[in-house]
């Protein structure tokens, strides 16, 4: 899957930051990470996980903004990629937002991490 550039020229991160794209290992929800953009290195986490948040297909809890800068979700909820469901883990406005993917390429790629890890795990059950 090719990287995308968001918040290029934020007052968080001139640089812009790359968006990765993988699952939790314990119940293969999407795990959004973010990388500078220029050196690769880690920037922060878009998504949490939270094991107990009710969530449907292409939902994850989102990361509070002491963790996040609120200009890059912003950059990345202007992207159109994604959509603020309105709904939190935490009855909260801001803490704990629940973001629904909107893109589908990022849909289908977690489509076919899952397949992948669903795989694996049948693999080490039956060593």
């Amino acid at each position: 899957m090719d990287d995308f550039i968001y918040g290029a020229g934020s007052a968080s991160y001139p640089a812009g930051v790359l968006l990765r794209v993988g699952l939790y290992d314990s119940n293969l929800r999407p795990a959004l990470q973010l990388v500078c953009a220029d050196d690769g290195m880690p920037y922060a986490s878009l998504s949490v996980n939270l094991p107990q948040a009710p969530l449907l297909a292409g939902e994850f809890c989102v990361a509070a903004d002491w963790n996040l800068p609120a200009d890059v979700k912003a950059a990345l909820l202007a992207t159109g990629k994604f959509a603020d469901t309105g709904r939190s883990t935490d009855g909260g406005e801001r803490d704990g937002a629940i973001w629904r993917i909107a893109c589908p390429e990022l849909l289908s790629h977690l489509a076919a991490a899952r397949i992948v890890a669903s795989r694996s795990r049948r693999m080490v059950a039956s060593a």
